[in-house]
């Protein structure tokens, strides 16, 4: 009987396994046009999220109250000395708070990812935010959205924020190009 050194048996061994495991996974299959969001959809609802940070900007809480449905919350991760600390604002707080608020902000998005399926969305998109014309701080923002009888509408928004070694925006610095 012939001795196997254990390379070889190493070598026997993983292509026993590789020839005997299951067959490769078929091609998936297509997504259903059912399922595909139609491109006016995706434009909807990119709209909505960047009229949202446009009225944020403008601190215009006519415009936000009418985006954010009944009962949204806003999310937010923000890294401490002591860890992550998270933050939860009711829809009537965020808009109270704004509205108290006597800064100037601008908020900006670029790149969405966005998925849409039968009255339900998300936008996440990477963010930059200036308070009195200064960078504060960089991040993304998620945005969930289902669309009722008065159009699409924010049901809640998550987002974190990142104050150091924030990739400059590709939208240059704020100012240029209408931001």
């Amino acid at each position: 009987m012939k001795a196997f050194s254990l390379p070889g048996l190493f070598g026997l061994t993983l292509m026993v396994s590789v020839c005997s495991g299951p067959p490769p996974a078929e091609e998936p299959e297509s997504v259903p046009d059912t399922q595909r969001p139609e491109v006016e959809e995706v434009a909807e609802v990119t709209e909505v999220a960047e009229i949202f940070l446009a009225a944020l900007s403008a601190a215009d809480t006519a415009t936000l109250s009418g985006l954010l449905a009944q009962g949204a919350g806003i999310h937010s991760v923000r890294e401490g000395e002591a860890g992550p600390t998270l933050r939860t604002v009711s829809r009537g707080d965020f808009l109270e708070g704004l509205g108290a608020e006597d800064q100037h902000f601008l908020e900006r998005m670029w790149y969405p990812t966005v998925q849409v399926q039968d009255g339900v969305a998300m936008v996440w998109t990477p963010y930059d935010f200036h308070r009195a014309g200064e960078f504060s701080h960089c991040g993304i923002d998620v945005f969930t959205l289902l669309k009722g009888p008065e159009g699409w509408q924010v049901t809640n928004i998550s987002y974190n924020v990142i104050s150091e070694g924030c990739t400059p925006s590709p939208l240059g610095p704020p100012g240029r190009s209408g931001s």
